[in-house]
């Protein structure tokens, strides 16, 4: 089984093969590749459905009769792979090449990764495309990043403060306990605690126990899948309780 996005003579190409044939999806459009264009790329597959946008003009392949899983346990690599041995005769048109250009924003499945010296498990021959210490979205929440002979520096919106704009001038003093996160709320010009699990109160100092949990409309509760490498990929499958006296409202 594999899952591969490459790009062929210009077009950006889908392959993937869930253990009976492999399935092509290949966008209409050529890339820009001047160095300068930006393109937003999604892909992926629902059971044997996939879908390929780009810039968002959308391709996709229709579900029919065959596997539905994509059974793999290789570790999952970007802009090119440590041997092409590993790459799979039919998950490229063309002999496998690396890539050449700039990556930025990736998300595998609704996890974003951080493209970083120090988050993934290996790598080699990656530089900085930005070529200087900002780099790309240092600064947050709209902040402009400048560089000076220390490194650099951020110029941060009305409503954010701190070093790279990642805090909220309605939280710089607030009063939240340890075991709680700062919201801030521009339209009162305050903030509200959120409580960590296990804690309530105001400021989340109170610890509680809890076997029937209560939700507020900014709770939530997450778990680790444990059986995630034995379940069936194809299905999920859920059932709860509950009480409610709202018509709105996420469950799960």
């Amino acid at each position: 089984d594999f899952l591969c996005i490459s790009l062929v003579n210009g077009f950006t190409q889908l392959r993937y093969n869930l253990g009976d044939r492999t399935i092509i999806l290949q966008t209409l459009q050529q890339v820009n590749a001047n160095r300068n264009t930006w393109h937003s790329l999604n892909a992926g597959r629902v059971g044997n459905e996939g879908y390929l946008d780009l810039d968002g003009i959308n391709i996709t392949q229709k579900a029919s009769p065959g596997m539905n899983a994509l059974d793999t346990h290789t570790d999952f690599f970007v802009g090119g792979v440590s041997s092409l041995n590993l790459v799979n005769p039919m998950a490229t048109e063309n002999e496998p090449t690396g890539f050449t250009g700039c990556i930025r924003e990736i998300v595998i499945n609704n996890r974003e990764l951080n493209l970083t010296v120090t988050d993934p498990k290996g790598g080699a021959n990656i530089g900085d495309c930005d070529g200087t210490d900002c780099g790309y979205a240092v600064c947050k929440n709209n902040g402009t990043c400048q560089v000076e002979n220390s490194g650099f520096s951020c110029s941060c919106p009305r409503e954010w403060t701190g070093i790279t704009c990642e805090q909220s001038i309605y939280c710089s003093q607030n009063t939240c306990g340890s075991h709680a996160l700062c919201i801030p709320q521009p339209s009162t010009f305050s903030y509200t605690c959120a409580c960590a699990l296990g804690w309530t109160g105001k400021y989340c100092n109170n610890k509680i126990k809890f076997y029937i949990a209560k939700f507020v409309g900014n709770s939530y509760i997450k778990y680790t899948d444990p059986f995630y490498g034995k379940r069936d990929l194809q299905y999920s499958r859920l059932s709860l309780n509950f009480t409610t006296n709202q018509t709105e409202g996420l469950i799960a």
